[in-house]
């Protein structure tokens, strides 16, 4: 502007001077510079050009004036607006830019624009909005109806979180402000401004869930800083210590503290949680009441969240004492007898083995006695097993007041007992011992109205003289026992290696029967059983069958008494049992094979309180239908207990299993209960057959006993048939079935084949037909 008015006095200035002379008077103005005196004609027509000369230079110079300051204020209002719209642009860029949606409203709630973001969040157009309320748009946003108009004469922000789907089906959650705007008082609109609020709502929603984890763990949290003082607790942690959390904050745990723990376990923890960011193991804290209370543990290392800060560190602690005792009771029933209290077998080498090594230092004797109950069977099988529980338990307090606080009892087997002695012993000594414990079997023993005294048959090995491993001690005193046993009762034999080859045979027999079964040297072979009017197959017996990795086969009837005699005879059919009905299983529906199979069990299995149950299992475990089984019990069970068999067995046809009774005609039967038993089947002991056609006495007894059957409107069936002459006897007789090597040798299931025979011709009796279950 100074610019300005310069070169406006420059321009007027003449003009002005002119004009002051021409106001001025005639002697006034008759002076100049230098006292010279000019005259002016009025009249003189120059005189005026000259006047309205200088009027035209002087208003045309306050046009050209005029002009420039127009030019220079046009410069300036454009320089304005170019600012202007410079502010504008960089204003729609930020809001372009913002990833929030935002938008402009007017006083009346129109739209009058909103940013990209807006559009991408809403899925509507600036276009479409522009003008537009609300309620005139076809879809309008998830947050209008709460942000409704404003109240009269109280304008202010307004805030709401809302919900909405997203294009790609994703929820998001905005936290949407709007706020009007004002000018000199007046309000011109709306400015509103929605801002994506769902990562931070699930952050919020994860700190919660991670607030509630912390105060609702099981396991102990606490969290130390980098002087390993604590900081924050949660419930369970104070549960576990007996502290208050106002009482942990600022204190270093106990269990971190040089004075409570070994150093040298402190330094590998660290050192570990240095190398590995964490660590985990087993500690020992101390309650607030002074007992110990074993943890486990986890120290977690967490860095620092900025640069200059320091760590922490999170330490998670579970409380195992149960778990403890737990392990303590479970060790102690893995190395100790469930029923008596005693050290088992386990436990019994582990101190056998102690003290071999205590008496090699100390050039000392180790005597080994292993007892066995004479009679003990007799107690399961007249009062039953809780009885024979009973009896264990009393026998084995007897065995504890005899011998010294130093020896130990164990029990070994179903009756079976080990008295370890070690010190200064001798054979003698041992021997008196020995006697001491027959003699506290001498007294009866009560239970409830039954009384029964039972012996003990004792053998007796000696370090080092019978044996230098725990194994040789055991098995020489077994050994020794079993000569007590087998010569004379009741008595106490020492060790000899001269034993009788047959007593070291049972010995190491009895030993060997105990691990086939988890050996896996038993196997089945199956026998077929066929129908004698067509020789059709109608079933196959399992037979066990052991092959010894050694000795090689066995013989059936060498083994099966043994465990019978030993009680091994239970696990061993229960493997029969579920490994034949699988097999039976199996063979439903194809031709060919065997629809029933029989399988042969024992009156010691069957005494079991658990067969039923056991049976049950057997067959929904395998699939195996019950008609598809037969079982085969000896008579020695109707003389047992009659009247529990009848009941043992109706609860087994109940179920769809047949029974048969085998080796019928070899015992005393009683033909009143025989009439009782729901029994199926009778087999013909093989004895009888085999001497078919050689001894009329044995054919009567076999016709016998197929005429009975028929009466008491059994099924026959014939073991051991080996020729045709046989076969065509037991046929024309009225036998029903049979089976022999005449049709087949036992046979492995996948080998399994049914060799056919044809009959000779001859008279044949009316047969019944074969009623399957």
């Amino acid at each position: 502007m100074s610019e300005f008015f310069q070169r406006w006095r420059l321009l007027l200035q003449p003009a002005a001077r002119t004009i002051w002379l021409l106001g001025c008077t005639p002697a006034a103005w008759a002076q100049v510079s230098g006292g010279d005196v000019i005259a002016l004609d009025l009249r003189s027509p120059m005189f005026w050009l000259s006047v309205f000369g200088l009027l035209g230079a002087l208003g045309l110079g306050l046009v050209l004036g005029l002009v420039q300051f127009q030019r220079l204020k046009l410069r300036q209002r454009r320089a304005e607006l170019l600012l202007v719209r410079r502010e504008r642009t960089k204003l729609s860029a930020l809001l372009n830019a913002i990833p929030d949606p935002v938008y402009f409203k007017d006083a009346n709630g129109a739209y009058e624009g909103c940013n990209p973001a807006f559009e991408q969040c809403t899925g509507l157009r600036e276009a479409d909005l522009v003008g537009r309320r609300d309620e005139q748009l076809a879809e309008r946003p998830a947050w209008s109806q709460a942000l409704g108009p404003q109240p009269p004469g109280k304008p202010g922000p307004q805030r709401t979180l809302s919900w909405l789907t997203q294009a790609d089906g994703s929820r998001a959650c905005l936290d949407v402000v709007q706020a009007p705007v004002f000018d000199e008082g007046q309000c011109l609109g709306q400015v509103g401004v929605a801002r994506d609020v769902t990562a931070l709502r699930e952050a919020m929603s994860q700190l919660h869930r991670a607030v509630t984890v912390f105060e609702h763990c099981g396991e102990g949290i606490m969290v130390m800083d980098a002087d390993l003082r604590i900081r924050d607790v949660n419930p369970a942690l104070c549960a576990i210590t007996g502290y208050s959390c106002e009482e942990l904050e600022g204190s270093m745990p106990h269990y971190l503290r040089l004075n409570e723990q070994d150093p040298d376990f402190l330094e590998r923890l660290w050192a570990e949680v240095e190398a590995h960011g964490k660590w985990s193991g087993e500690l020992t804290d101390r309650h607030k009441n002074g007992e110990t209370v074993p943890l486990w543990g986890t120290i977690v290392k967490v860095p620092p969240a900025e640069s200059h800060g320091q760590p922490h560190y999170l330490s998670v602690l579970t409380d195992i004492s149960r778990i403890k005792k737990t392990e303590a009771e479970l060790l102690h029933q893995k190395l100790h007898d469930r029923l008596t209290g005693l050290p088992n077998l386990a436990l019994l080498r582990d101190r056998i083995e102690r003290q071999v090594g205590l008496a090699q230092r100390d050039h000392t004797c180790v005597a080994v006695l292993y007892i066995d109950l004479d009679g003990f069977r007799d107690v399961n099988d007249i009062a039953g097993h809780a009885a024979g529980d009973a009896v264990l338990k009393e026998t084995a307090a007897r065995f504890i007041n005899v011998v010294r606080a130093s020896d130990s009892v164990a029990r070994v087997g179903a009756d079976e007992f080990v008295v370890v002695l070690s010190g200064l012993v001798d054979e003698e000594t041992s021997m008196r011992l020995g006697e001491r414990l027959i003699d506290a079997m001498r007294e009866p023993i009560l239970l409830g109205d039954k009384s029964f005294t039972l012996g003990a048959s004792i053998g007796l090995a000696l370090f080092p003289a019978d044996g230098v491993s725990v194994d040789e001690l055991l098995r020489n005193a077994e050994a020794a026992m079993c000569r007590a046993k087998a010569h004379a009762r009741n008595t106490v034999q020492a060790y000899r290696p001269e034993l009788t080859q047959a007593v070291q045979q049972r010995f190491e027999l009895t030993h060997a029967l105990r691990h086939a079964n988890e050996a896996a040297q038993f196997r089945l072979e199956y026998q077929p059983q066929v129908r004698l009017s067509d020789g059709a197959l109608i079933g196959a017996e399992a037979l066990l069958r052991w092959r010894h990795p050694t000795r090689g086969p066995i013989s059936p009837a060498e083994f099966i008494p043994l465990a019978e005699d030993t009680g091994l005879i239970i696990p061993i059919g229960r493997w029969v049992l579920e490994t034949a009905c699988a097999q039976a299983a199996r063979w439903q529906g194809q031709p060919g094979k065997p629809q029933q199979v029989a399988v042969n069990v024992s009156a010691r299995q069957l005494r079991q309180p658990d067969f039923i149950e056991t049976v049950d299992f057997i067959l929904a475990e395998t699939g195996c239908p019950p008609q598809a089984l037969e079982l085969e019990v000896t008579e020695s069970l109707l003389l047992e207990d009659a009247e529990a068999a009848i009941e043992l067995l109706g609860a087994l046809t109940a179920r769809g299993v047949r029974v048969a009774i085998d080796d019928f005609g070899t015992g005393y039967s009683s033909l009143s209960y025989l009439r009782r038993m729901p029994v199926r089947t009778l087999k013909i002991d093989r004895s009888f057959v085999s001497e078919l056609g050689q001894d009329a006495h044995v054919a009567a007894i076999a016709r016998t006993v197929i005429v009975l059957a028929r009466s008491l409107n059994l099924d026959v069936l014939a073991e051991g048939v080996e020729t045709a002459e046989q076969a065509a006897w037991l046929q024309r007789e009225g036998c029903d079935w049979a089976q022999g090597w005449h049709y087949g040798r036992p046979m492995p299931a996948e080998d399994f084949v049914l060799t056919p025979h044809a009959l000779p011709d001859g008279p044949r009796r009316t047969l019944r037909h074969l009623q399957l279950a």
